[in-house]
């Protein structure tokens, strides 16, 4: 049985810093914030890119095809990275709010931290 320090609150942060937490997982999220455009599809009609090749997460982050396959899986389930179908490519990209999501529950999570350091002090 786990600890759940906020029963009833979906365990944001829990399962983001999870998925974070191995160092090719956090390189292929940094490459795909740098979005490089010699690597990056962009869809003709408005602009908007559809994200990073393949190829250029498994160059730069010197893993294999499956393991890189693997650990995008991962990112995906925890809603930090979304892939984009192009004709036969798959691009990917960070998801909209992902990371902001992570960033809003350790901020709930600092401020519960100040309230309490405030009442015992």
């Amino acid at each position: 049985m786990a600890c759940d320090p906020a029963p009833g609150r979906p365990n944001v942060a829990l399962k983001l810093t999870e998925a974070l937490a191995h160092p090719a997982r956090l390189t292929i999220v940094r490459l795909l914030a740098e979005l490089p455009d010699e690597h990056t599809a962009f869809d003709p009609r408005c602009g908007t890119a559809y994200g990073v090749c393949f190829c250029h997460l498994k160059e730069k982050t010197g893993l294999s095809g499956p393991t890189v396959s693997h650990h995008l899986k991962i990112l995906r389930e925890a809603g930090l990275v979304e892939g984009v179908r192009v004709g036969r490519w798959t691009y990917f990209r960070l998801k909209p709010g992902g990371l902001e999501a992570l960033a809003h529950e350790l901020l709930h999570l600092a401020r519960q931290a100040e309230r309490a350091a405030a009442k015992a002090g």
